[in-house]
């Protein structure tokens, strides 16, 4: 297009605001050619296809024709100016605040909005200080982790003569009431609780304990006001509750026949590997640490705007990422009182917290010329063929599928594994 008037102005580092008028020559060029189109594929009753006369043409398809030159014209429009003017847009233009009058033949104006990218130099991300905690394993860690190895191992034992305590498990039927009816949605049959779990309110469990076998009871429960199921908070619900079992947890004998039971051939292997693990833990802990406080040094050093669209996509995905979990455990979003709107909330920050930092990123690796070369993925194939019982053809479809998140992932290791060789580490013991 020829003789666009263009207005250009800076909102803020990540948007530009466009006016753009599309002068009246184009428009009118437009006007007619979209008509002229549109005559040869009309059909008008009392007219051969192609034939109706141009005034009858004209006013059947005003709107389709007024429709058409501007998905036309502003698109093109728009994008000739981005091209003109080097810019790259991260996602689509909104476009507002449109003029057109089709009937004077007048221009088309428009002001356009986009987000870019923001345009800096990384600073101050070489020698930055970092503290690196490891904690030493000892013997008493690798009895500490024998004996949760014991406590996922042991087994609930029935105990029919006992009385419930606060060790116990308790099979159990319950139903809620308000005011003398059952409440949906509080009832259970054949329920298995444990009397010291964090799940149920304390009012609930303590109301358990003394109870035996068959024994049949109401427990009095007052809902906190901030209780998560708003339709419950505050009340006051009596819980009819019968006890059909009581169960005590059995803990196994800790000695060989347990360790080779876990794949290990003796006791003393098993605290072997038990040690090795807890080290390897400790570091990868260590080295999380680091990557965090790498980040949250970067952004700090580095006040850089960013785009929202880009944000508004990571939160998504983290939103989503969040739901599938609910429902992989069988629960929805809604049933803890976390919907859309909460998690929106609750994960704005670090939605925006992962965008700037991966700008940040970037940056550097332009700067440092950090790059992920070919034969670098063609050795990480390798070793993940090694170490997976994958088939060799299965693991490379899965990289090649994948290539552009793992390349991406990659990358972002260097540029950490860089900044960390660049770092002032300062090991210390953590407690």
């Amino acid at each position: 297009m020829e003789n666009l008037k263009v207005e250009m102005v800076k909102k803020s580092e990540c948007e530009i605001d466009f006016r753009i008028e599309i002068p009246t020559t184009e428009v009118e060029q437009e006007i007619e050619s979209t008509y002229d189109r549109i005559q040869k594929e009309a059909v008008v009753r009392g007219f051969r296809k192609g034939k109706a006369p141009s005034s009858v043409l004209r006013e059947k398809f005003k709107s389709r024709c007024q429709e058409a030159v501007l998905e036309s014209l502003v698109p093109g429009a728009l994008s000739q100016v981005v091209k003109e003017r080097q810019i790259d847009p991260v996602a689509p233009a909104k476009i507002s605040d449109l003029k057109f009058d089709f009937d004077k033949r007048g221009p088309i104006s428009f002001q356009a909005t986009i987000e870019v990218m923001p345009d800096f130099e990384p600073r101050d991300y070489k020698k930055l200080k970092i503290k690196r905690e490891i904690k030493i394993v000892g013997d008493s860690e690798v009895e500490e982790s024998l004996k949760e190895l014991q406590k996922r191992n042991a087994h609930l034992v029935v105990s029919s003569d006992s009385a419930v305590d606060k060790k116990s498990y308790v099979v159990i039927d319950y139903q809620g009431f308000d005011s003398g009816k059952p409440l949906n949605g509080l009832r259970g049959e054949n329920q298995l609780v444990s009397v010291e779990s964090p799940i149920f309110l304390p009012e609930f469990t303590e109301g358990l304990i003394g109870m035996r076998r068959n024994e049949e009871k109401n427990i009095e429960v007052n809902f906190p006001d901030n209780y998560f199921n708003k339709k419950l908070a505050g009340r006051k619900t009596i819980f009819k509750v019968k006890v059909k079992e009581v169960k005590k947890m059995q803990l196994p004998q800790i000695d060989d026949a347990f360790a080779q039971g876990l794949g290990a051939k003796s006791l003393k292997e098993l605290k072997d590997k038990l040690r090795e693990n807890l080290i390897k833990l400790e570091e990868y802990r260590a080295k999380e640490s680091v990557k965090e406080q790498i980040i949250d040094k970067l952004i700090e050093n580095n006040r850089v705007a960013v785009p929202n669209s880009l944000v508004e996509k990571q939160l998504e995905y983290l939103v989503s990422k969040m739901k599938s979990y609910f429902q992989s455990q069988g629960i929805t979003s809604k049933d803890i009182g976390a919907d859309d709107e909460v998690l929106r909330k609750k994960y704005r920050n670090l939605a925006e917290k992962q965008v700037r930092s991966a700008l940040i990123f970037a940056r550097i690796a332009e700067k440092e010329n950090i790059r992920i070369q070919s034969n670098e993925i063609e050795k990480e194939i390798e070793e993940t063929m090694r170490s997976t019982k994958e088939k060799e053809e299965e693991v490379k479809r899965y990289f090649y599928e994948n290539i552009d998140q793992i390349a991406s992932k990659m990358r972002e290791n260097k540029i950490f594994d860089f900044l960390i060789e660049n770092a002032k580490i300062i090991n210390e013991q953590r407690k």
